[in-house]
């Protein structure tokens, strides 16, 4: 999507991806997360902000396999931020590491979460035996469990195919947010949790919510950091209908919050208006 350069400009500074605004260290994500409502850990979309590019300052920089550069310091992060709690954190965008800030959470889990029980997406023919035996394990668990004990509670031995299988039902059940990742000591070792179990106040927030609520309330939250947004993208990063994020922008439109941006006379996508601004 061609956009104008002030709001590309502008983006990449909301995203401290410059390197005049860009974060010194892992004390200043905390509030990162909560201003972006949602980031993901490494990059994995250009329409969502990451916490690697923030780091060094950098949309076009490479990520690399090594321990001591940035990708290598940014690894630990989860751990660093997983200790304090300072979001919610799985496999969302793109199904890559992604952390949503707690005030965002319900939003999301009614957005692209599942608030039907699991039993029930089992029995319909909704849920894999394998992302089913994980719910099992961890429902009859006291307490989170880490991926060797969750993979020997829930009968995926050791071998190349069962850990296929374990992945490939953990990635099932994290795309439908019901399972979630935490770091509840000082060592480095992560835990999987059930999200009704672990966090009920906020499935119960989002039970409360409509589809369309919830979709607002991401979009007042995204927009502002974002500039502008192509509903085409974020309809597939986010796996949501074309027709539902339109409809959602129209309505954003109809009460100037947004512009459309166009393009050889089409509309590609909108810009985000500082009412604030704009009324004064």
């Amino acid at each position: 999507m061609m956009v104008e350069a002030t709001y590309e400009q502008q983006r990449l500074h909301n995203w401290c991806q410059t390197p005049a605004a860009h974060l010194s260290g892992s004390e200043q994500a905390p509030d990162f997360i909560e201003r972006m409502g949602i980031a993901t850990l490494y990059p994995a979309s250009p329409e969502f902000p990451n916490l690697f590019s923030a780091y060094v300052g950098d949309p076009n920089a490479k990520t690399d396999s090594g321990w001591d550069t940035p990708s290598g310091e940014l690894y630990t992060w989860r751990w660093t931020l997983g200790r304090q709690a300072v979001a919610y954190y799985s496999a969302l965008i793109r199904r890559r590491p992604t952390w949503i800030s707690w005030s965002l959470l319900p939003s999301m889990l009614r957005l692209c979460g599942e608030l039907r029980s699991p039993h029930e997406l089992y029995h319909t023919g909704q849920l894999s035996a394998p992302a089913y035996q994980i719910i099992e394990a961890l429902e009859a668990a006291t307490e989170p469990l880490a991926t060797s004990e969750l993979r020997e509670q829930a009968g995926f031995p050791r071998g190349t195919a069962s850990r296929n299988l374990y992945l490939k039902a953990v990635e099932e059940l994290e795309a439908l947010m019901l399972l979630a990742k935490i770091f509840p000591d000082e060592g480095n070792t992560m835990y999987h949790v059930l999200v009704r179990q672990h966090y009920p106040e906020h499935v119960a927030s989002a039970e409360r919510l409509s589809q369309p609520e919830a979709l607002r309330n991401f979009l007042h939250s995204y927009l502002p950091q974002a500039v502008y947004a192509n509903p085409k993208s974020l309809a597939k990063d986010l796996k949501l209908p074309l027709s539902t994020l339109n409809a959602a922008f129209e309505e954003l439109l109809s009460g100037q919050q947004v512009v459309q941006l166009s393009q050889d006379g089409k509309n590609i996508g909108y810009h985000w208006r500082d009412t604030a601004t704009v009324n004064r």
